[in-house]
């Protein structure tokens, strides 16, 4: 069985933890981009260095509406926790 993560309820988090814990797969692909790479992933040598500045990246290109409703799911994870397997 996956381990749960727990987050700490009343806990604020920042919107490029919610995009990590929610698009880790676009995160990746934007690191591979600017890697010059067809793919990364957590193997990638060098992958952890650029990880923040993948999410302002991906943050940066993302409308009002979709940064609204990351802002919502971070709002939530900070009253339930991590409901998602880890």
């Amino acid at each position: 069985m996956p381990k749960k993560i727990p987050l700490i309820p009343g806990q604020k988090y920042c919107l490029g933890d919610i995009l990590w814990w929610t698009r880790q797969k676009d995160i990746f692909a934007e690191i591979a981009a600017m890697m010059g790479l067809p793919s990364a992933d957590s193997n990638t040598p060098g992958w952890f260095t650029l990880r923040r500045t993948a999410e302002k990246n991906i943050l940066d290109g993302m409308t009002e509406e979709e940064k609204r409703i990351l802002s919502g799911e971070a709002e939530r994870m900070a009253r339930e926790g991590l409901l998602k397997d880890m």
